[in-house]
């Protein structure tokens, strides 16, 4: 079992344009919504594997009863806390001509201290029984940077692992809470070393030293060029095929579904890292978000490589 966690969890809605103009009229093709948050992605990429998943987090309101209805028309279980403010609702506009996604965020609701008790309550009695969690996305109003890293803490105690993928302050403390794996992007690394750009050389030299502190693996996702992930063995470039790009919002997301899938089932790490490439690489094909087709998953595993660096 995983469990994929969003704190602040949301309806996204896609809106399809032919062409997006800012400050012009532009007319929608079609609507699509589902829950949303990058931890609701995961789980709907680990579903699409076949894996058995549930998402926790927090839901209130009536944006909060419709995630739950729409997990539920997925056949995702559901243990999303309530709670006294209203969830939240993300769009992207998506632009059919350029295959381009904008993406709109609204804020969220503002969590209580003792809606986050609740949380870390679950979370304790939850991590008893299930060994693999993702946590994933912003932190809504009301908590503290260090509260990816308090959840963390109970997991380790517990012996269950997660693999984190937040940005900011929220990463910062979460690495101090040696996660099993974590998954920033190019930027997200570069901005809390406080480097404008990251070369090949200053991403290995980050990673490994994450990899020393205690994270096993430390996965960079670059994109269009695939992956670079060091782990105790060293640093691995893995290339990500080519593929007609549809949209490329929630990639990162079936990344990480594609790694947690693969460790929970007993993979070997290079073959979990390929998968995770080509979860990637597959959602980006496809106009929903945290959506990969498994055939044509494993189809993509066996175009990519991975090299030692």
């Amino acid at each position: 079992m995983i469990t994929s966690i969003t704190l602040n969890a949301a309806i996204d809605q896609i809106y399809e344009v032919g062409s997006l103009s800012a400050g012009s009229v532009n007319r929608v093709s079609s609507v699509n919504r589902d829950a949303g948050g990058k931890g609701m992605n995961v789980a709907k990429v680990v579903s699409c594997l076949g894996g058995s998943v549930d998402v926790g987090g927090f839901a209130g309101g009536m944006n909060g009863e419709r995630i739950r209805q729409l997990l539920e028309e997925r056949s995702i279980p559901s243990e999303l806390i309530p709670i006294a403010g209203e969830s939240r609702v993300c769009l992207t506009v998506l632009d059919k001509t350029s295959g381009q996604g904008t993406e709109l965020l609204e804020g969220g609701p503002v969590i209580s201290e003792s809606e986050w008790q609740t949380m870390l309550d679950w979370l304790d009695r939850k991590s008893k029984d299930v060994n693999w969690f993702a946590l994933s996305g912003s932190l809504p109003k009301g908590l503290k940077p260090d509260a990816y890293a308090e959840m963390i803490a109970i997991l380790n105690k517990n012996g269950a692992k997660v693999v984190l993928d937040t940005s900011g302050e929220a990463l910062i403390k979460g690495l101090n809470a040696k996660p099993y794996a974590i998954k920033p992007n190019e930027q997200e690394i570069a901005d809390i070393i406080g480097k404008k750009a990251m070369s090949l050389a200053d991403l290995i030299e980050a990673g490994n030293q994450f990899v020393e502190s205690g994270i096993e693996h430390v996965c960079f996702t670059l994109g269009g060029e695939g992956a670079l992930i060091m782990n105790r063995k060293g640093s691995f470039a893995i290339n990500a095929p080519n593929v007609p790009v549809v949209n490329t919002v929630g990639s990162g997301d079936a990344f990480v579904g594609g790694l947690l899938f693969g460790c929970a089932t007993g993979e070997d790490v290079e073959t979990a890292y390929k998968r995770a490439v080509a979860c990637g690489s597959v959602n980006a094909t496809y106009k929903a978000i945290g959506f990969v087709d498994q055939k044509q998953v494993e189809a993509l595993m066996k175009e990519i490589t991975i090299n030692k660096i």
